[in-house]
């Protein structure tokens, strides 16, 4: 171990840059534990990341297949939805089985009939809401989750990844920015750089072959953190036990769909969404994946204006 140290210590004082060893850090994921070496400089925190050859980064539908952890999350969000949807269309009828009895009671049979049609368009509509959020059966429900992440999900390869001096936690743009393109040029001039995607993937799952980086498991306090993440109420508790802890590399990453990450990329971001899935009511299918290492958010364009309450960005340095 002191041969190691001695020589990370080495690689790090030919940056020239002034890095502080300020000590090691022990983390534990999934029964595997790792030390890393943490560094302070000009009061930001770091880690010292050991790379590797041959990771496989990425995700694909048939060739991937989900841990039962996973499956038995996604099988209670449908559940609840689909009770959701039925409870609601449910609560309409009674609604309007109320007001049609009263109409025909007063022989107002116009009105009656009025009722009825309203009732028929209004259940119409849940039910066509229920199936776009692939409420209304367990297989449309998987089959539209899959066809979500084969299109937001970055694809299955290897990558060989170097040694790295990585910032603890992200930090959101100083200023806004005028486009993704200016944002990423700017921030990659030097002495620090962004990480490419295939880095911020390693980064974010430590080389795991697990969907979510906390690994196979959706269980409900998992659930009721994502869901909460942004209510007041969550800001006011204590931290979470697995979103804003640090991952198995002592990293903070991927642990708010709110946050837009800026990797050396024009075209997307990582780590989430800005919020939009979560704070339009999306559901399951499309909040979920924000929390995945291989989520992908695309800009919509090189000129979006970006707003630094909602995009971030890490630094890392690679070591010679």
């Amino acid at each position: 171990m002191s041969e190691l140290l001695s020589d990370i210590r080495s690689r790090i004082e030919t940056l020239g840059m002034g890095f502080q060893f300020t000590g090691t850090m022990k983390t534990k994921t999934n029964g595997i534990e790792r030390e890393t070496w943490l560094l302070e400089y000009e009061g930001s925190q770091f880690v010292f990341v050991a790379g590797q050859k041959d990771v496989i980064l990425g995700w694909d539908v048939a060739g991937c297949p989900l841990g039962e952890g996973v499956l038995s999350g996604l099988r209670d969000e449908f559940a609840a939805g689909h009770a959701y949807y039925q409870e609601t269309i449910e609560d309409l009828r009674d609604y309007y089985q109320k007001k049609i009895v009263k109409a025909e009671a007063a022989d107002e049979m116009a009105k009656a009939e009025q009722l009825r049609a309203e009732l028929a368009e209004e259940v119409e509509g849940m039910q066509e809401e229920q199936r776009e959020a692939g409420c209304e059966n367990w297989d449309d429900f998987m089959s539209r989750w899959n066809e979500n992440l084969s299109r937001c999900l970055s694809p299955l390869r290897t990558a060989d990844i170097g040694d790295m001096l990585v910032e603890v936690d992200s930090r959101y743009l100083e200023e806004d920015a005028p486009s993704l393109e200016e944002a990423v040029t700017a921030l990659k001039q030097g002495p620090f750089t962004l990480a490419t995607e295939d880095e911020w993937e390693y980064l974010c799952n430590g080389g795991a072959r697990t969907l979510f980086r906390w690994g196979d498991t959706l269980d409900r306090p998992i659930l009721e953190e994502i869901f909460s993440t942004g209510s007041v109420s969550a800001r006011d508790e204590k931290k979470s036990d697995v979103l804003q802890q640090a991952n198995m590399l002592g990293l903070f990453i991927a642990y708010d769909s709110y946050k837009c990450e800026l990797i050396d990329h024009s075209a997307y971001t990582k780590g989430g969404d800005g919020g939009c899935s979560l704070c339009g009511g999306d559901g399951a299918i499309f909040v979920l994946p924000c929390y995945t290492a291989f989520y992908r958010h695309r800009a919509g364009g090189q000129n979006r204006y970006l707003s630094k309450h909602y995009y971030c960005y890490r630094r890392i340095i690679r070591l010679p």
